[in-house]
């Protein structure tokens, strides 16, 4: 399965962060954006509950990470 995640980021910490984002084995892309929103990245799990984990757990967890906006990816029938 696969995700996109808005991230918001705490002022002067985007670099750290796109740096820790690197490091996490769920992360395939990660890009500092514009907009309302500092980073996107792109997660790759084998289900929800995978991707849920990641977001919850591990990019919370990320020093100057605000909050998240995540977008999992449906397959149409």
């Amino acid at each position: 399965m696969k995700a996109f995640v808005l991230i918001k980021v705490e002022p002067g910490k985007v670099k750290e962060v796109l740096e820790r984002l690197k490091g996490i084995r769920q992360v395939r892309e990660a890009y500092c954006i514009t907009g309302p929103d500092d980073i996107i990245a792109v997660l790759d799990a084998p289900d929800a509950k995978s991707i849920s984990d990641v977001v919850i757990v591990d990019l919370h967890d990320i020093e100057g990470v605000k909050g998240t906006d995540t977008r999992m990816v449906v397959d149409l029938p």
